[in-house]
């Protein structure tokens, strides 16, 4: 199953790079944050909390350390020359937050916020009345470290209703009154106050639920911040009567407090075990040979290496290496001839977890878990925690975690740990959390190695001590778990607050590379180009992202991009070659190719590889005018469909 608990590399986003240092800052001294409510709204609905809202977020962020840009009430001048300031203020900063209480609403794939005195006569309007997010979005890049993005702008909006009805009945406008899901970059935390595309309540009190909920969790110390809006979407949906779900996505690659951090503690020993009686493994009823050959067929696509159900003679499939499609297909034929075995339903969960469905995921894993599988009690657990697939329940997520443990099930020992670490459904307390880590260390877990090793590197509950997470990493980079390598090597460039050790960082790089992991190369790549470790040489950063590239890394092929136009580090230059990468990489979902052919494309892109690119969107039918490398809303256009085309 997933592992959103902390945050791991499935799927790297790396931000390019080349031509630019990235920079490691090492503790949060910088922090910067624009916050805006605007309630007294001329010609909609007003809101009585937003001003509210705003005024009580930005008081709460003064007081951990936030210097904050306020506006409130803000016309459209007054929301551009905000956004200006706060683009001034979030160049270099550690942590850059925007706080936005109003109304809001998507059009044609992309989020507006409202001014006061916005006026939408037609659609034509929308450009011009309103401030669009991805402003925000690019401004907040100027800052180096975390970037938090909440939107507490879902609200009824009645002016979003009446650009629907300004539509002819053979077209649609592409307007809603939620808000549309932002394209996640590296470094980044986005918290929308309900579900993308959903309605938020404005609240009955003082302040909307979502703002009430932050501001009951952002002054307590030593809450990290995936834990802490995890307790703000939980309380939330609490306090709505399980009508408002906040959304957050993660894709941090480090820990953030916004109110102190990880506390230390000098001693670390074994935890006891919580003694729950383990579920004994039924003996399966006899299939015949049709039904054998499919459950086998489901075991070789989808069996969990750590499943305790699992057969001797079946090596099972980690979870990231699931091909979703044939495992999906696989472990349904297995359940149609098996429908009551639960390593089957076990299989089959984890599969469509990998596929992204998630609520008969957890469905499957409740049955298989009600059965005795000790490894679906502890991936439902970790659903419950997260609140994937249905509402979050930690008491029981607490429970299952327990009983699983308690039968050996490694992972859900590093669960516990990681609850001890982050507070969640149990007491914060960093020594339990280093116990649990070593216990499912000593196992041979990798994942704990590695977790393991950044608390000793930090000293956070148990002593800092660099030559025991050494050791720890040196048994890490014996493993093939090269998520968690890329993880630590990441903690190593010092960007979360630990020690830098580049050196340490460049062999875990190298051996996830041997591995097989095209991201082992990207990040090598990164350190070469920014002359992070040694000085800065295109040639090796090149040959790091072209390796990567032949094995078919979409962010490798987004890293070239400027190579190729440059014809830097020893590449020819080719605008053509460059735009090939680049909408393959697009379409693949890599933020690299985002940034540079889209976000940042009018001071990233030469003109030959506009025109490059517009002739390829030409050429597939998506650009109906000459490729001249103009680079207009049309070709912005284009891209996006580009993306949304199969």
């Amino acid at each position: 199953m997933r592992f959103p608990l902390r945050p791991v590399l499935a799927g790297l986003a790396f931000v390019l790079i080349c031509c630019t240092a990235l920079s490691t800052p090492a503790l949060a001294d910088k922090r910067i944050a624009l916050v805006i409510g605007n309630s007294a709204y001329r010609n909609t609905v007003p809101l009585p909390n937003p001003r509210n809202d705003a005024t009580d977020v930005a008081k709460a962020l003064k007081a951990v350390g936030f210097t904050v840009v306020e506006g409130y009430d803000l016309d459209k001048r007054g929301m551009d020359d905000a956004f200006r300031r706060f683009a001034n203020e979030a160049d270099g900063a550690d942590a850059a937050l925007f706080y936005y209480g109003g109304h809001g609403f998507q059009f044609q794939g992309s989020n507006y916020l409202m001014p006061v005195d916005a006026k939408l006569t037609g659609v034509g309007d929308v450009n011009y009345e309103m401030a669009r997010v991805d402003d925000i979005l690019s401004d907040l890049q100027r800052a180096n470290g975390v970037r938090i993005v909440m939107l507490d702008a879902c609200r009824d909006n009645p002016l979003a209703q009446q650009l629907l009805s300004k539509a002819s009945p053979t077209r649609s406008l592409g307007v809603s009154r939620g808000l549309a899901r932002i394209q996640q970059t590296a470094g980044s935390v986005i918290a929308y106050s309900t579900q993308p595309g959903a309605v938020a309540a404005d609240g009955g009190g003082r302040n909307s639920p979502f703002a009430a909920a932050f501001l009951g969790e952002v002054d307590k110390p030593g809450v990290e911040i995936g834990a802490l809006f995890r307790r703000v979407a939980a309380n939330v949906y609490k306090a709505t009567n399980e009508r408002q779900l906040p959304e957050v996505t993660f894709s941090l690659l480090g820990d953030f407090y916004f109110a102190g951090g990880a506390t230390t503690a000098p001693a670390i020993s074994a935890p006891s075990t919580p003694t729950t009686v383990a579920p004994q493994t039924p003996t399966p009823a006899p299939l015949d040979a049709g039904a054998r050959a499919a459950v086998e067929g489901c075991d070789k696509m989808a069996a969990s290496p750590q499943d305790m159900d699992r057969p001797s003679g079946v090596p099972g499939v980690e979870f990231n290496r699931i091909q979703p499609r044939l495992a999906v297909e696989a472990c349904r034929a297995a359940l149609a001839a098996a429908p009551e075995d639960r390593r089957v339903q076990f299989q089959l969960a984890r599969a469509l977890d990998v596929a992204g469905s998630d609520t008969e995921a957890r469905d499957l894993l409740t049955k298989a878990a009600a059965a005795g599988s000790v490894s679906a009690m502890s991936d439902l657990a970790l659903m419950l925690e997260t609140g994937e697939g249905g509402p979050v329940d930690l008491a029981r997520a607490v429970s299952l975690f327990d009983q699983a443990a308690a039968a050996g099930n490694v992972s859900a020992i590093r669960n516990i740990a990681i609850e001890f670490e982050n507070g969640t459904g149990r007491p914060r307390d960093a020594v339990q959390a280093a116990q649990w880590y070593r216990k499912a260390a000593d196992t041979g877990d990798p994942q704990a190695m590695g977790f393991l090793a950044v608390l000793y590197l930090q000293g956070t509950g148990v002593p800092k001590n660099a030559g025991e997470a050494r050791q720890w990493i040196d048994r890490l980079v014996e493993t093939e778990h090269t998520q968690t390598m890329l993880r630590v090597g990441y903690v190593l460039l010092g960007q979360t607050g630990a020690v830098k050790d580049f050196a340490t960082a460049r062999k875990l790089f190298q051996r996830a590379a041997e591995l097989g992991d095209g991201d082992g190369n990207v990040m090598l790549g990164n350190m070469a180009a920014n002359g992070i470790g040694g000085l800065r040489d295109f040639g090796k950063a090149a040959d790091f992202f072209e390796r990567a590239a032949a094995i078919g890394n979409l962010n490798a092929k987004a890293s070239l991009i400027p190579f190729l136009m440059a014809g830097a580090g020893g590449i020819k230059r080719d605008p053509g070659k460059a735009a090939d990468y680049g909408l393959e990489a697009l379409r693949g979902g890599s933020p690299v190719a985002r940034g540079l052919l889209i976000d940042k494309a009018s001071t990233s892109l030469t003109p030959q590889l506009r025109k490059a690119v517009e002739q390829r969107l030409a050429k597939a039918g998506l650009l109906n005018r000459a490729a001249d490398g103009s680079y207009g809303a049309d070709t912005l256009a284009a891209l996006q469909a580009f993306v949304l085309a199969k």
